[in-house]
């Protein structure tokens, strides 16, 4: 297993190539685009995470804060403090996750990659806090495996 002394938000490596990514929620309340290429991408298996997605884990993408163009959907948004770092946006009306926010990385978002319209031409790099997957999931995938973020 690699070594868990990993940046999770790299900043120079660009997946996605494609330009003005749409994203929406469940019910459509919430509708924003993504102006830029995602910086990252990642699987979360942290228990939040997991529970926030009702899920074995999040997929994510990372990207600048300020290339969000949320336009009216802010305030159908709900935020919520996970944690003392860290901040989750869902969808006042069908609860969508939207975002994770962690306060580390101020200028970053964390887009949740089901809420894109369009598939987004990015694979995940790598999975983050393995140590907290069910023990019943079993990753089949050669990315690389992190029990933590540090």
């Amino acid at each position: 297993m690699p070594s868990n002394n990993f940046l999770a938000f790299p900043l120079i490596v660009c997946i996605y190539h494609g330009v003005k990514m749409k994203a929406s929620c469940l019910c459509g309340s919430v509708e924003f685009t993504i102006n830029s290429p995602f910086i990252s991408a990642n699987i979360c298996h942290c228990s939040q995470c997991r529970k926030t997605h009702g899920g074995v884990g999040a997929a994510y993408g990372s990207c600048l804060k300020e290339d969000i163009d949320w336009g009216n959907s802010k305030k159908r948004i709900r935020r919520y403090e996970s944690s003392e770092r860290g901040r989750r946006g869902f969808c006042k009306d069908c609860g969508s996750p939207i975002y994770y926010y962690h306060k580390d990385f101020p200028n970053h978002m964390e887009i949740s990659l089901g809420v894109l319209d369009e598939e987004p031409n990015i694979t995940p790099e790598y999975h983050l806090f393995v140590k907290n997957k069910p023990e019943w999931y079993d990753i089949h995938d050669d990315l690389p495996k992190y029990d933590e973020l540090k």
